[in-house]
């Protein structure tokens, strides 16, 4: 058939217009001329070379349309109707019962295509094929295809993932492994299922490509597929619903296949690979802002999920590859945009990691301790020394009698470098293997410094000596406090703090800044936690007790070893002066330490519960949103209504345009995985549950959410400006953004911008002040309390007071108290 339009005898599907009629076909004379208000709802179908105007019932199923456009004899369909399926043909969604109705108001046009079956069974096909040609075609097409349920359990039935595993081993570079790649990280992003075969060939393949290969297009599929798979271990498996067995409900105990992955099975295959790590800390440099991001990401993944025994040696060889350093590069170049959740998340992780290190306790049969302990004795390039035991020399036997040495002499080795005791692993209480790393990371750091310090502190009186080990610890314990390491407060923290990730470098320049106000105050053994004070003081004036990216490096470096002892002592006086909290006990860090982790439970369950609530927000439009996700539909909004078909030419139907309506109303389902939604021209009343929102978002796609929270104009994620305020996008990539939410108060972005980000379970990075001050406020009421004992724990209360009994006489008086 043709591709003109029929001539005198135009046609209209007219069978489409009542739900009863099956296949109907009428020339024009019979059709009444349509009015102008009702001629929009005309929706274009094209099949080949051919295409008809037809007036669709929305209430139709999607198959009794397709049946009744293929008894169409203008199109001149020749196969079942079981073999077709309906696309929207500007953008080749799948048209089902769920979109279908939007889709015709809209006045989209449609066109009939293979069905989800066929189409899967021609992928498998194409995809065992070796013609280079025919493979990069199947692949690219695969990339869309694969995010359609009806797609892919057909291709995952008919043995396509197996086929398209073998595409990605078989292939070391070019489009093909690029498409390939990309379909998997798709298929993997969307859905809990069919990937389960992944085995560890095939992640040796991905981390060798992540190695070998310079091409953008190539590294951003593959670090996704390694992080999809390091967050799928048992642990990360979602909890079942309920199924029904016997009539009576019953618990589903069985997890996805594809939750038998984590940690410890990625890391074997990227200890394969000596350069992965480097590799991958050398992109987060990189151009590409999405590379960056998903590199950051599974960096951030490995972190949260190192497995106990792995913990020391990944974090150590992370450090040494100076990945910390990388990210405060990006603080201090990235503020402000799509990267700040994940260098947020980045900092939470390291603060972690500091806080396991603190609680490890030192022992000399740990080999790393051993190690660390027998450097930094060496490196002090001195000897031990055999002193006479005062309490043992009174009590001796007589000269010519017998005598113990170990009676009369004490050995002194670990008193020499400046510990308290000889029981050198018992110094770090306090400060666990962090304080004997920071202690040996000065020391390796410049060996012969450390040495002459040693040196100079044992040629001095005893009295006058300043313990170095001892000072090491306290300043490690100091930075610990100040970051709020023990009590993990700063985990959540909403700003950056970049010389929190230089830990070992600050605490090198405040144990120098030790030493030098031990020797300009003249001060003695007994004036140790004097100078203490003092370094307290001036790592919170160096830092910044407010926002640490005020200061510049080279600030904090001149304030360490530049200021003089009066100004840093008349300064801690006056702090002495109007400091009236005892934050510096250890049992006070502890408590807060409780009562903050209980605050943030307290405010994360209120956020998520706003979410499970549900808000209408302003339908933010953005020129470039691209709304990729399994089960979230694009489309273009119409108030347009048809009544009437008439014939006409494709080309008029393509100039209608459709209007953005300007309220959209998000409501989070139950088991927390999607984010239901509706649009309308203005708010009403929105029932519980689900029935009255029929679009979703998959919250698993949301890898960043993005928000500005000022007052001037927002730059929307790939260029495009948002006008206003309290915009939220839900991010997939840098220019791929599910959804923008424009709230309608401070407090209602707030709560959902947090709400959202501590339901995704990177960290619980908290993005907004608000929501950082009620937990800060909280913590401090609920310190106060337990301090001022106002909780009527231990404390009787009767049921009843009994009134006493009645005075017997009139001589008795009213004391005065």
């Amino acid at each position: 058939m043709s591709g003109a339009e029929p001539g005198p005898s135009r046609a209209r599907l007219s069978g489409l217009a009542s739900p009863s009629a099956k296949q109907s076909h009428f020339d024009s004379s019979a059709v009444p001329p349509p009015s102008p208000a009702t001629a929009n709802r005309i929706n274009l179908v094209t099949y080949g070379q051919s295409t008809i105007k037809a007036l669709i019932d929305p209430s139709l199923p999607v198959q009794d349309v397709i049946r009744q456009l293929c008894a169409n004899a203008h199109l001149g369909v020749q196969e079942p109707p079981a073999l077709f399926a309906l696309r929207d043909d500007d953008d080749d969604e799948l048209i089902d019962d769920a979109n279908m109705a939007k889709k015709i108001e809209a006045g989209a046009n449609f066109k009939l295509c293979s069905s989800p079956t066929i189409e899967a069974v021609d992928m498998v096909d194409k995809l065992s094929s070796r013609d280079d040609r025919v493979l990069k075609m199947a692949t690219y097409t695969l990339q869309r295809l694969i995010r359609e349920t009806p797609f892919t359990d057909e291709f995952v039935a008919r043995g396509g993932v197996k086929e398209l595993l073998n595409v990605i081993r078989n292939h070391s570079s070019g489009n093909t492994l690029a498409y390939a790649l990309t379909s998997c990280q798709n298929l993997m992003e969307g859905f809990e299922y069919g990937w389960e075969i992944i085995d560890n060939t095939f992640v040796a393949k991905v981390v060798g490509l992540l190695v070998a290969q310079e091409r953008i297009n190539v590294c951003r599929p593959a670090t996704a597929i390694l992080k999809k798979l390091v967050v799928s271990g048992p642990q990360d498996s979602p909890k079942t619903g309920r199924v029904v067995t016997d009539g009576r409900d019953a618990a589903a105990s069985s997890a996805p296949a594809v939750y038998r992955y984590g940690f410890d099975f990625i890391y074997t295959e990227i200890q394969r690979e000596r350069l992965f790590l480097q590799t991958l800390v050398n992109r987060l440099g990189s151009s590409d802002t999405t590379l960056k991001l998903y590199s950051l990401s599974l960096i951030n993944s490995l972190l949260r999920n190192v497995s106990d025994d792995l913990f020391e040696s990944f974090t150590s060889e992370l450090e040494k590859l100076h990945a910390s350093k990388a990210v405060a590069w990006l603080m201090d170049s990235s503020r402000g945009d799509e990267l700040a959740s994940s260098i947020l998340e980045y900092q939470s992780n390291v603060i972690r990691a500091a806080h396991r290190r603190m609680r490890t306790v030192v022992t000399p049969t740990d080999k790393r301790h051993a190690h660390a302990l027998s450097y930094v004795w060496l490196q002090a390039r001195i000897s031990d020394v055999v002193v006479p035991n005062p309490a043992a020399v009174q009590n001796s036997p007589p000269k010519n009698g017998p005598r113990t040495s170990s009676g009369t002499t004490t050995r002194h080795k670990w008193r020499r470098i400046g510990f308290a005791s000889e029981s050198a692993a018992k110094e770090f209480g306090r400060t666990g293997w962090l304080g004997l790393s920071c202690l040996e990371s000065f020391v390796r750091s410049d060996p012969d410094l450390y040495s002459k310090i040693i040196q100079e502190q044992i040629n001095r009186p005893e009295e006058r000596r300043c313990m170095f080990a001892r000072a090491s610890i306290e300043v490690t314990s100091i930075l610990a406090d100040h970051w709020a390491i023990e009590s993990g407060s700063y985990a959540t923290s909403t700003t950056y703090l970049p010389y929190l990730l230089s830990f070992s470098k600050v605490h090198h320049l405040a144990l120098r800044f030790f030493l030098r106000m031990w020797n300009e105050s003249g001060a003695a053994a007994s004036d140790f936690s004097r100078v203490s004070a003092l370094v307290r003081s001036q790592v919170d004036e160096a830092l910044g007790q407010q926002d640490e990216t005020s200061r510049t490096w080279a600030e904090v470096e001149d304030a360490f070893l530049h200021s003089e002892y009066r100004t840093v002592r008349d300064r801690q006086m006056k702090e002495l002066e109007v400091d009236e909290d005892h934050s510096s006990k250890a049992s006070i860090r502890n408590l807060r330490g409780r009562i903050y982790r209980e605050s943030y439970e307290f405010v994360r369950q209120q956020r998520i519960r706003c979410l499970l609530e549900g808000a209408w927000f302003r339908n933010a439009t953005v020129s470039n949103v691209s709304a990729i996700s399994n089960g979230s539909k694009q489309h273009r909004k119409s108030t347009s209504t048809v009544d009437t078909a008439v014939p006409a030419t494709r080309s008029a139907a393509n100039g209608a345009s459709a209007k953005t309506k300007p309220w959209r109303f998000y409501r989070l389902a139950p088991n927390k995985k999607f984010l239901y939604y509706c649009d309308s021209s203005e708010r009403f009343p929105i029932r519980g549950g689900l029935d009255d929102l029929p679009e979703r978002i998959d919250l698993s796609l949301v890898t960043e959410v993005s928000q500005n929270g000022g007052a001037g104009e927002t730059t929307a994620a790939g260029g495009a400006k948002a006008g206003g305020d309290l915009v939220i996008s839900l991010l997939q990539s840098p220019e791929a953004s599910l959804a923008e939410m424009q709230a309608l108060n401070a407090s209602q972005f707030s709560e959902w911008t947090d709400g959202l980000n501590m339901l995704r379970g990177e960290g619980g990075v908290i993005s907004t002040r608000e929501t950082a001050d009620l937990i800060q406020t909280l913590t401090e009421i609920g310190i106060k309390v337990k301090l001022l004992d106002l909780t009527g724990e231990q404390i009787e209360l009767p049921a009843s007071v009994q009134p006493p009994a009645l005075p017997s006489t009139t001589e008795f008086f009213f004391a005065e108290l």
